[in-house]
């Protein structure tokens, strides 16, 4: 995913950002889903990133014993905010949030 405007947004899912990214690939070894997760000491915030239109991302309160992470995102996941769409607006609004 290189050349997008959303390229400056992906640059912000760094270790030095406080994510740890992992890229989850098909069957065929071809790269699939970006996940991200960042564990603040109040927010969990977590990333899927399937493509330029399918993208979520959610925020949790943060608690220590179990982290939620964007797959099957039920009713009932707790979420505190969520989104689900075009990957620009989403990672817009996400880091538009106060910090974790």
């Amino acid at each position: 995913m290189t050349g997008h405007p959303f390229d400056p947004l992906l640059r912000r899912l760094t270790a030095a950002h406080g994510w740890h990214v992992t890229l989850h690939r098909d069957a065929h070894d071809r790269p699939d889903v970006v996940v991200a997760v960042r564990v603040g000491p109040q927010w969990t915030d977590s990333v899927g990133i399937a493509g330029e239109t399918d993208t979520v991302a959610m925020r949790h309160r943060t608690r220590k014993s179990s982290l939620i992470v964007p797959a099957d995102i039920p009713p009932e996941s707790g979420a505190v905010w969520q989104r689900h769409g075009r990957c620009d607006d989403v990672l817009t609004e996400l880091f538009e949030l106060p910090a974790p």
